[in-house]
């Protein structure tokens, strides 16, 4: 696989990495500071549950998926597969990821809709005031499009630098 392609993939996925743990952390902190606001001065944060719930967690959730699958740290039963031999485990190892694509291409085409949409309607909910909630559509959608270019990228990365199995291997099938 190209150098460059998997330093770019490296870099991207670091960054996002950094985003969540950033998010993350001020979520932590955010949250503490609505406890101690409201416990000491009677007097909580405004909208604190609404942020959280629909723009830390979002993020928290969706924006790390890519790197999880770079990692190759999803969950994963390989008892079917782990003792084919070369060829038949390459195939099975594109189909699922055609699959897992061709699931995330529509994820990723109905989220830009739907964000298109909430972003031209100005999405709104109530919360102690009102609150837009139209970005975090955005933040969905980039969480399920970044997925999908890691998918893409470590089935490639699978399939032309796929492990080399012993003729020992080869031959138990």
């Amino acid at each position: 696989m190209l150098p460059a392609l998997s330093r770019l993939m490296r870099g991207l996925n670091i960054v996002i990495m950094i985003v969540s743990g950033a998010v993350l952390l001020a979520m932590m902190l955010l949250v503490s500071a609505d406890v101690v606001a409201a416990t000491v001065f009677g007097k909580p944060i405004q909208n604190v549950i609404e942020i959280v719930a629909f723009y830390m967690m979002v993020g928290i959730v969706f924006l790390p998926l890519g790197s999880t699958e770079l990692r190759d740290d999803h969950i994963k039963t390989d008892i079917l597969t782990q003792k084919l031999p070369r060829k038949p485990w390459l195939v099975s190892q594109a189909l699922v990821g055609l699959a897992g694509s061709a699931i995330l291409i529509v994820m990723t085409y109905v989220s830009f809709g739907k964000a298109i949409q909430a972003t031209k309607r100005g999405e709104m909910m109530m919360g102690t005031t009102m609150i837009d909630i139209w970005p975090s559509r955005w933040i969905l959608f980039t969480g399920v499009a970044l997925f999908l270019l890691c998918l893409i990228y470590a089935t490639l990365r699978q399939l032309f630098q796929a492990p080399k199995f012993n003729d020992t291997q080869e031959g138990d099938a």
